[in-house]
């Protein structure tokens, strides 16, 4: 995605600004905070989200906002509500992009290759180890998490998390388009009961359906 290093340095600084930009203080490295036993408690969350989007230049794109559902063995529901309805919904098996505005619906298995979400960096324990080194550092009582890639395959998946009182309260990553995203959460409810049938949905008839192999 990047083809210069100079790139990928100045992209990373706008990732760590956007998420940090309210912090004043010098951050520490933290001891006490385990992200991956922290992941392995977590059974389920919820919570809404409002999503700001920049470009390369540090300038606001977009914003949108919406849901985020989450239980065990890789099941969540992504879900857009403003300014455009789109969801993305994982069964652990099936993973079904739900575009209302296109009528349109695309199907795909999920594997190894198509882990590279927001979800699984938040929660896929085994990937992270295989994938991530993490740095982990507090401040102000809010626990920060980089992931920094370990495989070239990664290097430009800049992904950084920030917790209080052991709540996800805001992400920040670089999409594939080269663009900085920073999702602050808002009423995160963490291991609290969850049905399956919210990570199954109907397809309307009139609905294009593409099944991506």
């Amino acid at each position: 995605m990047f083809s210069k290093k100079t790139n990928k340095i100045y992209f990373k600084s706008m990732l760590t600004i956007a998420l940090l930009a309210c912090c004043n203080n010098i951050l520490f490295a933290s001891e006490k905070f385990d992200y991956i036993n922290y992941i392995k408690k977590l059974e389920s969350f919820s919570s809404s989200f409002n999503q700001s989007t920049y470009d390369k230049d540090g300038s606001l794109m977009k914003k949108s906002s919406g849901k985020l559902f989450f239980k065990k063995k890789s099941m969540y529901r992504l879900e857009y509500t403003k300014p455009n309805k789109i969801k993305f919904i994982s069964d652990g098996q099936i993973l079904t992009t739900y575009d209302e505005d296109l009528e349109q619906v695309v199907i795909q298995r999920t594997s190894i290759d198509n882990r590279n979400n927001i979800v699984n960096f938040m929660t896929d324990t085994e990937y992270l180890k295989n994938k991530f080194k993490l740095d982990i550092y507090s401040s102000k009582g809010i626990d920060y998490v980089e992931f920094i890639p370990l495989s070239k395959d990664l290097e430009n998946h800049f992904f950084i998390i920030a917790l209080k009182d052991e709540n996800i309260i805001k992400i920040t990553f670089m999409n594939d388009f080269d663009q900085s995203v920073t999702m602050s959460f808002d009423d995160f409810k963490r291991n609290t009961g969850i049905l399956d049938s919210i990570f199954k949905i109907d397809i309307p008839k009139n609905f294009d359906v593409i099944i991506d192999k």
